[in-house]
Parts: C-alpha cells; sequence; structure tokens
C-alpha cells in the first residue's frame, strides 16, 4: 500500500467513526445540530446571512431508516443515499443546513500588490495551501479589499474550478485572525459551528472526493457550484470527537511522512536494482569473487604462455 493510498484509508475511517474510539460523556451529534440550526436562524434574522430556500433536517425514523424532512412539510426517505453506518452518537446532514456557503468575487492578478490587504486567490488553494492556513502570500490595495467578500477565522474554502474532478472543491480550513478576501471561484463556507480542521480532512476522504466528482461538470476544465457542494451529506461526529479525530489523523501524518520517505527509497531501489545488479555481477566476475576457484585448474599464467608461443 502506497503512502498516499494508506492516507486515504486514514481519512475514511476517520469519517466513519473507525479512527478513534467514541466517548459516551460526548455531546451527541444531534444537540451539536439543532444548535448550529439556532445559531443559522439567529444569522438569516439579522440578515447576516440568506435563508435558504427549503432547508431540511435528517434523522433516523423509528423503522431504523434515514429520512429527510423539509421546511415546505415534506418527508423523503434517503436510506438509499447513505453509503455506511456510523456511531450512534453521529449524526447525517447536508453541507447547505450547516452555516452557509457564498461566493468570493473576482480579483485579477494585476490587481495582486506586495503589500497591503490579505487575499486569497482560487489557484492559491492548489499549490500554496494545504489543509490550513493562517496568513495569505497576497495582497491587494484598500479600494479592492472594500468590494470583496471576505472570511473569517474557522471558515472553509473550496475551490469551484480546477483541472481534474477528484481535486475539485479541494478544502482548507482559515485558522488566521485577520478577515481576508476571497477571490472569484472560492467558495467560503462560513458559520458552520464545526471544528475546522475535522471539515478539511472530511472533504479529502475517498468518500467525499466521490461525491464531489459525481457533482462536478467538465473535462477540460471541471467546475462545480456552491449549491451542489452544498447537497453533499457529510458525517457529524459530535463536537468533542472531531477534535480527537483532527489530534489522531495529524499523529498518523507523522507516521505517513517516514512512510513515504521509505517508499521513495524502495521505489528508487527497484528502478535502480536491475542495472546496478548487472554491473556488480560482471565486477565481481571480474575480481574472482563471482564462483569459487578450483586449485586443480591449470593458473593463468601457463595459459598466458601458451598464448604468448601460439602468437609467435
Amino acid at each position: 500500500m502506497t503512502a498516499q493510498q494508506l492516507r486515504k484509508s486514514i481519512l475514511q475511517m476517520a469519517v466513519q467513526g473507525k479512527l478513534v474510539p467514541q466517548d459516551p460523556s460526548d455531546e451527541p451529534a444531534h444537540i451539536l445540530l439543532e444548535r448550529i440550526r439556532a445559531e443559522k436562524e439567529r444569522l438569516i434574522k439579522e440578515k447576516k446571512i440568506k435563508k435558504e430556500k427549503n432547508p431540511s433536517v435528517i434523522y433516523r425514523g423509528t423503522d431504523n431508516l434515514h429520512y429527510e424532512k423539509f421546511a415546505d412539510g415534506t418527508i423523503k426517505c434517503i436510506e438509499d443515499e447513505i453509503p455506511f453506518e456510523v456511531p450512534e452518537s453521529w449524526g447525517w446532514e447536508r453541507i447547505r443546513n450547516i452555516g452557509t456557503i457564498i461566493r468570493g468575487n473576482g480579483i485579477k492578478r494585476s490587481e495582486i500588490i506586495e503589500d497591503g490587504f490579505p487575499c486569497v486567490r482560487y489557484g492559491e488553494i492548489y499549490t500554496t495551501y494545504n489543509i490550513s492556513f493562517r496568513t495569505t502570500n497576497s495582497f491587494i490595495s484598500e479600494e479592492v479589499y472594500g468590494k470583496s467578500k471576505r472570511f473569517s477565522h474557522g471558515d472553509i474554502l473550496m475551490t469551484l474550478t480546477g483541472e481534474n474532478k477528484p481535486d475539485i472543491a479541494k478544502a482548507v480550513a482559515y485558522l488566521g485572525k485577520q478577515r481576508v478576501a476571497a477571490s472569484g471561484d472560492l467558495a467560503v463556507w462560513t458559520a458552520h459551528g464545526m471544528y475546522p480542521l475535522y471539515l478539511s480532512y472530511l472533504l479529502a476522504a475517498p468518500y467525499l472526493i466521490d461525491q464531489k466528482i459525481q457533482q462536478a461538470t467538465g473535462n477540460i476544465i471541471v467546475h462545480i457550484s456552491g449549491e451542489k457542494i452544498g447537497g453533499i451529506l457529510i458525517t457529524i461526529p459530535p463536537l468533542n470527537e472531531q477534535k480527537r479525530i483532527v489530534q489522531k489523523v495529524q499523529e498518523l501524518e507523522i507516521a505517513l511522512e517516514e512512510y513515504q520517505e521509505k517508499e521513495h527509497i524502495l521505489i528508487n531501489l527497484q528502478c535502480t536494482f536491475p542495472d546496478t545488479l548487472k554491473k556488480s555481477v560482471l565486477q565481481w566476475a571480474v575480481q574472482g569473487k563471482l564462483v569459487q576457484q578450483d586449485e586443480n585448474d591449470e593458473p593463468a599464467t601457463v595459459l598466458l604462455e601458451r598464448i604468448r608461443s601460439e602468437k609467435e
């Protein structure tokens, strides 16, 4: 198993509740979700975020099947959308029902300056930032900053455009203090009430990558919308377990780095071994180290004398 395959396996275990043990004293996910929904309603009333057209709540019925109840009163069984079982203290929810997703607005390359107000352009998510970041590499003027959509500590950035489907909607958590401008083709997931780093790892897990691939369009240039991202089902662990999962993943990533170094050494050895072995065999041969000597053999001096006589 390669380091990349092992990392994917670890992240998949994490989102299925198999990476760390559950703690019975943890506040269950359904209470966390109720609190998130209440906070979202407050932000909507204060007109800080927009109201969803038809928000929903996912719950498990008395028949042990999963249902989705919409604001208009309709109820739909979604058991066929649930890909695997999760611990009893966990829950399922669509991304759009947890906080809100807003889209950044255009920041031109020509508007980037050496020093000024912080900003992130969507391409930097692929090239510069990984799971999280605290400071930016790009800056804009106060005028451009004032016209831009901004994100804050704990928000998740996701790319809406990319070159291939497996990498689309790559997610990075912002852990800095200063408000930062977001360029176009960036989605900002804000007011989610979750542990930010858990969401970054969650969105990099194989199950979530498959979900994003299904929602993406295009081949040469790949696109996905905030609305489509919002429809994806995700697993919700208790908040304390989210933190334990992140801690465990980070511990394992240290071991994964060592594993990857060994993997690179092994790959290099596999590539060079045949040629190196051939050269070593030939070198041993001309040094008399490849086979054992036989005392009954005619010594080389006699052979050389006979060769010289024949030559004369």
